[in-house]
C-alpha cells in the first residue's frame, strides 16, 4: 500500500508531462508571423522554424511529414533564407536557375520600394523532382533569398502554402 500511492502520483504526473509536452510540440507547427531586425514572413502551419539556422542561414524551417517511396527519407518542404553575394537582382536570379531543369515563372515586383524577383522552377536531385520558390531581395552587396522547396509529388497541396509564406516574405 505503501508504494501503491507514490506509484500513482508519479504515473498521474507522467501523463500530464506528456499531454503537456505533446500540446508545445503541437504548438510548434502552427501558423506564426515570425520578425527579426533583418525580415518578416508568415511561417505557414504545418511546418517547424528552427531556433538555430544551421550555416549561417538567417530563417530555417521544414514540414513535419517526410516524402513517400524513394523520397521517404527527406521533407516534404523546407524554406530557408540566405544572404548571397550577388552584386544585382539579376546576378541573383541567374545564381536561383543555376541547376534548375525548368523554369515555371519568373517575375519582378516591389514590397515597400525594394524591388524583388519570384522565380518557380522545377529540378531533380537524385532522381527525385522538386518544386523550387525562389524570393530575393538586394541589400547592399548581396542578396537576400528565400527558397521553399517541396517534392513534386506533394506540390499541389503544399504551393499554396510556400506561396503564403513567400509572399509575406519581406525585409525591413
Amino acid at each position: 500500500m505503501e508504494i501503491l500511492i507514490p506509484g500513482l502520483i508519479l504515473v498521474g504526473f507522467m501523463v500530464w508531462a506528456s499531454t503537456r509536452i505533446k500540446r508545445n510540440a503541437a504548438r510548434a507547427f502552427e501558423r506564426e508571423e515570425i520578425e527579426t531586425p533583418e525580415f518578416s514572413l508568415i511561417k505557414p502551419d504545418g511546418f517547424l522554424a528552427m531556433a538555430e539556422p544551421p550555416g549561417g542561414l538567417l530563417f530555417s524551417a521544414y514540414s513535419k511529414e517526410f516524402g513517400t517511396g524513394e523520397a521517404e527519407s527527406i521533407r516534404r518542404a523546407t524554406a530557408e533564407i540566405a544572404v548571397i553575394p550577388a552584386s544585382s537582382l539579376d546576378e541573383a536570379v541567374e545564381l536561383a536557375k543555376a541547376g534548375a531543369a525548368q523554369i515555371v515563372e519568373a517575375t519582378t515586383g516591389m514590397v515597400d520600394g525594394k524591388r524583388f524577383a519570384y522565380l518557380v522552377a522545377e529540378t531533380t536531385v537524385n532522381g527525385i523532382k522538386r518544386t523550387v520558390f525562389t524570393k530575393s531581395f538586394l541589400k547592399e552587396f548581396a542578396a537576400v533569398q528565400l527558397t521553399a522547396t517541396c517534392l513534386a509529388d506533394h506540390s499541389p497541396e503544399l504551393a499554396p502554402k510556400l506561396e503564403e509564406m513567400l509572399a509575406s516574405f519581406a525585409l525591413k
